[in-house]
Parts: C-alpha cells; structure tokens; sequence
C-alpha cells in the first residue's frame, strides 16, 4: 500500500500547542519500520531532526487518490548510503482511508478569488460556505453569470491554528446555485488539483473539526 519513492507528511503537536507539517520521502521499508528522508518544514523548507519517540501524525497518497493517515513514532536513526530517520509503521490494519466520497465537509468562511478562464463571467471575491477535500461551496454576488458546468479557477487562502496559511489554486466545475439564509450559494467539484493542496485542504477540515469539538465540550 505505502511503497519505497512515495511523499508522506508528517504532522507534528508542538509544546506551544501549534501544528507543524513537514514533508519526507519514503527511501525504505522493512519489519515494520519506515526510513524516510530527514523531514523537511513545509513553511521554510529547512530539515528538522528529532529524538527517538518523537511522535507523529504521517498522511499519504495511496492508489486511486485515497488519503491515508496513521499514527507514528520515531525509532532511531540509520546510516545507509545516505542518513535517514526511521519511523514506525504500524501496519496497514492501523490506517484510517479517507476516501473521496469520505472527505469531511465544515462549515466555514474561507477568502477566495474567482476567475473564468474563459472569461464567461467577471471576477469577483467571496468567501466559502462549506469546504472539503472534494469540493466547496460559495456564497454567490447577487448578479452573478455562472450557468451550471461552468468551469472557473479560484485561489482559495487558507489559515491554519499555527498561523501559517497556504494559498492553493483549484480548477472547479458550477454544480447548483440555491438560497440559504437569503443568500446565493454555488456548489463547486474539484476538477483540478494538486494531491498536496488536497491535502492541505483535509487537515484545515479536520482542525475545523478538532475546533468544533473543543468548543462544544467547554458550553
């Protein structure tokens, strides 16, 4: 399932409460571990190293699309042709897949900007009304040109609990417009986008999620 050249994330719980996600490769895998390159902060791109017992959430791309996550720990260093950071993998049986009818879809009210690319409509900035892996949801200007099937390219920004936030770009297709609260709403699908940058978008859900949760326990 994870194979030796594949990309694999890796989220990190620091003491300041803050979420670090670095990126690594996978150069080996034998008996239940994982040797992967020296991880790599995705904000400054600068190798991070860490003691044994480290741990971490990992996130990675497995056939057709599917996400994977599981939980892991350093197990020590090794010395190969190049140096490496071993990992534990604790088998496939302790992945959680998260496929694409799957993603987790949250409330939310993210800034985007969008544009047609063949200018059927005039650009215009807004702010999501839902958001997941697979797709989203817009609050619509009033006057508003979008015909179903319409595609358009958006920059969506988002902001995570570490006070980094990442700007992705996503081709769409227009699925519907309808009212909600006296509001215009454009559900979209993801035609184009970068596996990353889905992923990028399922860990800003499932912080939303986390959010949630925490805020409901303290009412």
């Amino acid at each position: 399932m994870i194979k030796v050249g594949e990309t694999i994330y890796l989220e990190l719980k620091e003491e300041e409460g803050e979420t670090k996600r670095l990126r690594s490769k996978i150069l080996d895998i034998e008996d239940g571990r994982l040797f992967i390159d020296f991880p790599v902060d995705e904000v400054n791109s600068k190798p991070r190293y860490f003691l044994e017992g480290t741990q971490f959430r990992a996130i990675f791309l497995g056939a057709n699309h599917v996400v994977y996550l599981f939980e892991t720990e350093v197990l020590g260093k090794a010395e190969r042709k190049v140096p490496m950071l071993v990992i534990k993998d604790p088998g496939q049986e302790q992945y959680i897949k998260i496929q694409r009818r799957e993603y987790v879809r949250v409330d939310s009210n993210v800034d985007c900007a969008v544009y047609s690319p063949d200018n059927r409509f005039e650009p215009f900035t807004t702010v999501t009304s839902d958001l997941s892996g697979g797709g989203m949801a817009l609050v619509l200007p009033s006057s508003h040109e979008l015909s179903p099937d319409d595609h358009l390219k958006t920059w969506i920004a988002l902001g995570y609990q570490s006070g980094e936030t990442h700007f992705i770009a996503v081709k769409a297709k227009f699925i519907r417009a309808y009212k909600e609260q006296e509001r215009d709403i454009g559900s979209f699908q993801f035609l184009e986008i970068d596996e990353s940058d889905r992923q990028k978008i399922v860990r800003f859900c499932f912080e939303q999620q986390l959010e949630l949760k925490r805020r409901e326990k303290l009412s």
